[in-house]
């Protein structure tokens, strides 16, 4: 039995949300962010699915959508995503192995992350008729434990992906604080993460240009657009500060390579550090 499974047997929780993640930037720095949601809480039962993405990207809905259909098929090394209702037919294909942990596990339940794709090969064709080719990523998350239960105070998140090398962070700073950093299948010595960089013992990354793509709360952001979720999740979670961003990364070896690529990432605060 593996570790995924011991949890899920272990875990009762009336609380279900499974979330694809999907994205990809073009070499100019053009991206898209997909995301597709379901929900199943108490009575509750919602599909969610939306994009954030360049405005240059001409055919793509931003959304939501809520329709059960139109969501993301993984097989194997390639994850396919037909959205008419979104205006986009988009194919990624792994070139990294996969990665998963269970993030946080308890008797409450658990939060399962698995990044299938750490580093891909992806194309995205819009109702524009334009086609779009870029790296990109794909990480899949499964919770049974409400988000707010686990006591968040910061989130640290992203992604760098070159043509050679493939860097994903996980930080949570709180009741239950993490720190994951994992590079080319290996897991980082020492890992410090802030907004500009990423550091560990083998390596030193670099986010210049920052461009910021999305700054709001996750009320306004996501569950103001599904009402029921936004009258029975506590006010002190939606009030959360997310500050989304796209930057250039430089990717600083010890034996003295350096390799570009684009990064992806995100803090979301909560209470005074959303200040």
């Amino acid at each position: 039995m593996t570790q995924r499974d011991h949890v899920i047997k272990k875990s009762g929780s009336t609380f279900s949300l499974e979330k694809y993640y999907v994205d990809l930037v073009t070499a100019e720095g053009q991206y898209f962010i997909g995301y597709s949601a379901r929900l199943i809480w108490g009575a509750i039962k919602i599909n969610y699915r939306a994009t954030l993405h360049h405005p240059s990207l001409l055919g793509v809905n931003a959304g939501p959508s809520l329709s059960s259909r139109g969501g993301p098929v993984e097989d194997d090394s390639i994850l396919t995503w037909r959205s008419p209702r979104l205006g986009f037919d988009g194919q990624w294909r792994r070139l990294a192995s996969a990665e998963r942990q269970v993030l946080h596990e308890e008797d409450a339940g658990f939060v399962d992350w698995n990044c299938s794709q750490p580093s891909a090969r992806a194309q995205l064709t819009t109702t524009s008729g334009a086609t779009y080719h870029g790296l990109g990523y794909v990480e899949f998350l499964n919770l049974t434990i409400p988000p707010w239960h686990l006591g968040l105070r910061t989130l640290l998140w992203g992604r760098f992906v070159s043509e050679d090398h493939s860097v994903v962070w996980i930080e949570w700073q709180g009741k239950h604080d993490l720190l994951l950093l994992i590079y080319d299948g290996q897991r980082a010595a020492n890992p410090r993460i802030s907004d500009g960089y990423v550091r560990c013992d083998d390596f030193d990354l670099s986010l210049d240009r920052a461009e910021t793509i999305r700054e709001d709360s996750i009320g306004e952001t996501l569950v103001s657009k599904v009402p029921s979720v936004l009258r029975a999740a506590p006010i002190e979670f939606l009030g959360g500060r997310e500050r989304k961003y796209v930057s250039r990364g430089r990717l600083a070896f010890v034996d003295g390579s350096d390799h570009t690529g684009w990064v992806i990432h995100e803090r979301v605060s909560w209470g005074q550090d959303s200040i």
